[in-house]
């Protein structure tokens, strides 16, 4: 396997450019993940990566070797497409076999390599199977098999469980996770599902508009996300996001909340002053019911069982999701005060950047 490394990549259209400027350093057996919504470019990016796009500007490096300008079938790299794109009249083991006849691969070897892909794959009794016999889930394992065969040294996912039901989806991220184990292998997915990013990657790739927003582990933005992007993007139910004026910055930062409710929040206050607007983030798993803090009025309490999911509003119109214990008394056209604690808040500038937290005070001897 090899790194993969990604230098000033940009990509334009015409006159309309789809990428700007990204360079990204993948590590070796590493499972990186290209996140964001509809329309922010990483399948473009993955192309790219694959050699089915030239890029406008920048370099790809494929195990520290310039791939820029090299055939997709010299890149050392095999993708796994949404579409399974299979042979319809050829058997699973024909499928898999194919880009290895292709290769013209003397016949014992080629036998080997099939026969070791079904196995990691359990496919091994589907060999004689055609994919019209096949379940959704199956076929996609016949398409990640023929990738296997051929000993890439970088795997590329395209939304690859994108055309499964959800039960399906959550036992191929499962599958997935575990061949990238037994594979030891470099693995760039694409999807827009931040359940799939957040449950597979070791690192994730945040896109937005064709930039990169955050490149880090699932839980550093989950816990650091760098912009309202990120924050909003990343986590289940979303980010709460609650307008707050500010009312003093000589010790941390004191903030009105819409609805009335005042904080003060550990938070480095060097680019705002007093009067300024803030957005001040919350995850809706890090409230709890008290008697002090922001009222909010619930419309809609979904009960899940173990826990009830409450959406509401503050002050009429700011949307606030709760996730609240199962058997909360609470109820739809009511209202419920919940409290905050300053150090699970999260708090963003006019232009979405995070204002960092505050580094804890030294310890004196």
């Amino acid at each position: 396997m090899a790194t993969l490394d990604l230098n000033s990549i940009s990509k334009s259209f015409g006159t309309a450019k789809v990428l700007h400027d990204i360079s990204l350093a993948i590590e070796d057996k590493e499972f990186v993940v290209f996140v964001g919504p509809s329309g922010c470019g990483k399948s473009t990016l993955l192309r790219i990566i694959a050699g089915l796009e030239e890029a406008t500007e920048g370099k790809i490096l494929i195990g520290g070797n310039d791939v820029s300008d090299a055939h997709p079938v010299d890149r050392g790299i095999s993708m796994v497409f949404q579409s399974y794109a299979l042979y319809p009249h050829l058997s699973v083991y024909e499928n898999i076999a194919f880009p290895l006849r292709v290769q013209k691969m003397e016949k014992g070897e080629l036998d080997q390599r099939v026969k070791r892909a079904a196995e990691i794959l359990q496919l091994t009794d589907k060999l004689d199977l055609k994919p019209g016999q096949l379940s959704g889930g199956q076929r996609q394992r016949v398409a990640i098999g023929r990738s296997i065969v051929r000993n890439p040294k970088v795997f590329l996912f395209d939304e690859p469980l994108s055309n499964l039901d959800a039960a399906l989806r959550g036992d191929m991220r499962v599958e997935l996770s575990q061949l990238h184990r037994d594979l030891d292998a470099t693995m760039v997915y694409v999807t827009h599902d931040q359940v799939e990013a957040m449950t597979m990657a070791d690192r994730i790739v945040v896109l937005n508009g064709g930039r990169v927003e955050q490149f880090g582990t699932p839980m550093e933005l989950y816990h650091h996300p760098a912009t309202k992007f990120v924050a909003g993007f990343i986590g289940q139910p979303n980010m709460n996001f609650i307008p707050s004026t500010v009312i003093d910055t000589a010790n941390g930062l004191s903030v009105e909340l819409k609805g009335g409710h005042k904080m003060v929040l550990p938070v480095d206050t060097t680019t705002v002053s007093k009067g300024d607007i803030v957005e001040v983030g919350v995850r809706p798993e890090d409230v709890t019911i008290g008697t002090t803090g922001v009222e909010v009025e619930v419309r809609v309490l979904e009960r899940l069982g173990g826990a009830s999911i409450s959406y509401g509003s503050i002050g009429g119109d700011t949307r606030f999701c709760a996730s609240l214990p199962g058997d909360v008394r609470v109820k739809e056209g009511g209202s419920v005060t919940l409290e905050i604690k300053p150090e699970d808040c999260h708090v963003f500038d006019a232009n979405g950047y995070v204002l960092r937290r505050q580094a804890a005070p030294e310890l004196v001897a």
